[in-house]
């Protein structure tokens, strides 16, 4: 079959493709935001592709694709065939990194550790993070600035003088008892403030040492702070996915498909639980009171997963808060679970406030 022909039938919008081989498995899932121009990508010749790439085109007998309305719904429906199938170049293409989380384990003077999994226990635990750089970036920087143990064993054991760790000025001293239990849970709390985005302030005292550092020529120490910012960021932005997703939290996101049309999107946590069409041509009074309807209807009747995330949930996760916070054409609010059921005038006004923003971007925009 001759897939470059059949470009010319791929349409130019938003959607999904599945690439098939001679023996008609899906080998791969992808999206695109205009379907034949990344379809395109795989037939005509390319320079300084990956290699893993180039062995797949090798096996591409056949395509197929799905035209959805707006990009987010393409993202969304790319990652639920990727689960759904399994495609053999989807997880070969993907990086290999394993997630990682911080671990507080519950204890008197607790080392912070980086694990690869999530134990069940009673330990404080952050992420899953895609990074082991960065993440031991943010550690370093924890053990810098606060008062953390780092002896080499896994057991606190008192001793007359420091350890090897604290000879070197890289441990507080706690087996000497240099260090109290309220002062070292107190630092831990202010780093669970920080590691969850609760107290920002480190981070921007952060970038303030990297541009003294900068303004006095200390070129190392800048590079230092800096990598330390870039850990600390990312850790605080994948806790906050991960926060928003466990807690369930509800958000609607209208994007639009032309002035008249846009997509509606009722998200809980990680999950998208209702889309469908809205006519923006319609009365503005009915459409309020439809989406109050709407929300009451949908969210209280979905309930949130209450385990930990797995790594596929924070992919997905990871898919959705992404994008809500980059597309141009989309509008997207957080609805407070308390306005479905107590607080009903505030939903009203929630609506209200989501039809004005959705009537001013469609006024403003031209071109879609």
């Amino acid at each position: 079959m001759d897939c470059r022909s059949l470009l010319e039938q791929v349409p130019s919008q938003p959607g999904v493709y599945m690439l098939i081989d001679s023996l008609g498995n899906i080998i791969y899932v992808g999206k695109g935001k205009n379907l034949r121009n990344r379809l395109s990508y795989y037939f005509k010749r390319q320079k300084n592709r990956p290699p893993k790439v180039e062995e797949m085109i090798r096996h591409i007998a056949d395509f197929q694709y799905r035209v959805t309305d707006t990009e987010l719904e393409a993202f969304l429906e790319e990652n639920r065939l990727i689960k759904e199938i399994k495609p053999k170049y989807n997880s070969l293409l993907k990086n290999s990194a394993k997630y990682l989380y911080l671990k507080i384990p519950k204890e008197s003077f607790p080392k912070l550790a980086i694990v690869k999994e999530r134990g069940v226990d009673q330990a404080i635990y952050f992420g899953p993070f895609n990074s082991r750089h960065k993440v031991e970036a943010a550690v370093n920087y924890l053990h810098d600035f606060y008062p953390l143990r780092q002896c080499l064993g896994s057991r606190l054991e008192k001793r007359a003088s420091k350890c090897l760790s604290g000879q070197i000025g890289s441990c507080p001293g706690v087996c000497t008892g240099e260090v109290s239990e309220e002062n070292y849970q107190f630092a831990l709390e202010q780093i669970q403030k920080l590691l969850n985005g609760k107290n920002m302030a480190p981070v921007r005292e952060l970038s303030q040492k990297i541009q003294v550092a900068l303004q006095n020529l200390e070129f190392e120490k800048a590079a230092k702070y800096r990598e330390y910012y870039t850990g600390l960021t990312h850790i605080i932005n994948k806790q906050r996915v991960v926060l928003s997703s466990c807690k369930g939290q509800n958000i609607a996101a209208v994007e639009f498909i032309n002035p008249h049309q846009a997509k509606l999107f009722l998200i809980k946590g990680n999950k998208l639980i209702h889309k469908e069409r809205l006519d923006l041509n319609g009365e503005r009074r009915a459409l309020c009171l439809y989406l109050q309807e709407l929300f009451r209807g949908k969210y209280q009747t979905e309930k949130p997963k209450q385990e930990g995330l797995s790594q596929e949930d924070l992919d997905e996760a990871q898919i959705i808060y992404s994008y809500l916070q980059r597309s141009e054409f989309l509008t997207s609010i957080k609805i407070p679970k308390s306005y479905l059921t107590k607080e009903v005038a505030k939903l009203e006004m929630l609506t209200e406030k989501i039809v004005d923003s959705i009537q001013r971007i469609a006024t403003s925009t031209e071109n879609f």
